[in-house]
């Protein structure tokens, strides 16, 4: 097992990770009140059954995209080979932002700065399907691997609240909870403004805006853990975690 394998192994037992990167929330807050708030457009999710409520509870513009779009990429579709991604037009006029995401090791990955509107929501739902990283395939994949295995989604906070909240549900007991008589088991956590966390979206997750009056606005990094400088950054976290016991640990998948 490579150790990029192991690495996302671990990553798929914690809910919520602090990746001890911190940032000036002052100056995180200064480029987005510079962005031009009609840039922010509604996500197109692929879910007819879902599409309408989180175009209205979601929006964003990228950062890096494929083929450096604005607004190209705020949906799941694309097929094929994997694009290639650049720096979009805003990018130059948020240079802070710019920054925090090549700390990050986020340079040719996926990173939109999103927005969640007062009362939204996503629906519940899950990255990679039926595959583990221990190569226990589901009956929808055949592949020793999930697609996705080295992806780890990670937030930064740029303005939120404190009623704003990231939901992580373990696969298992969410697939086997009678809801008329039990709770599954969910991790909450709000992340402050201006730190770096990673949230697992392997297991069944989701997010919660319960204030009624602000938006929460976050930069969104799809980030590849076989690059050097992100699984330095995620590597050291994940033993400081496990070491010192820093939150639970979930079933495996």
């Amino acid at each position: 097992m490579s150790k990029f394998v192991e690495l996302a192994g671990k990553l798929d037992r914690i809910p919520h990770l602090d990746l001890c990167k911190r940032y000036d929330a002052n100056l995180l807050q200064a480029e987005l009140d510079s962005i031009d708030q009609a840039m922010f457009v509604p996500y197109k999710s692929v879910s007819k059954r879902h599409r309408e409520m989180v175009a209205r509870s979601w929006q964003g513009v990228s950062l890096i995209s494929p083929d450096a779009t604005l607004h190209g990429d705020l949906s799941e579709e694309y097929v094929g080979s994997p694009p290639t991604f650049g720096w979009t037009s805003l990018a130059d006029q948020v240079p802070y932002m710019k920054e925090v995401v090549t700390e990050l090791g986020g340079v040719g990955q996926r990173v939109r700065l999103m927005r969640v509107q007062p009362g939204g929501r996503l629906a519940w739902h899950r990255h990679g399907g039926e595959v583990s990283t221990a190569g226990e395939s589901g009956r929808f994949n055949g592949a020793a691997l999930r697609p996705n295995w080295y992806e780890l989604i990670v937030h930064v906070p740029v303005r939120t609240n404190p009623d704003f909240s990231y939901e992580v549900a373990e696969v298992a007991s969410y697939q086997t909870v009678d809801f008329l008589t039990e709770q599954p088991a969910v991790h909450r956590k709000n992340y402050p403004a201006g730190e770096a966390w990673a949230f697992n979206s392997t297991h069944v997750h989701n997010v919660f805006n319960r204030s009624k009056t602000e938006a929460r606005y976050a930069l969104m990094l799809n980030l590849d853990i076989r690059m050097r400088k992100t699984f330095e950054i995620v590597s050291k976290a994940v033993d400081r975690y496990i070491a010192n016991g820093e939150g639970p640990l979930m079933p495996g998948l």
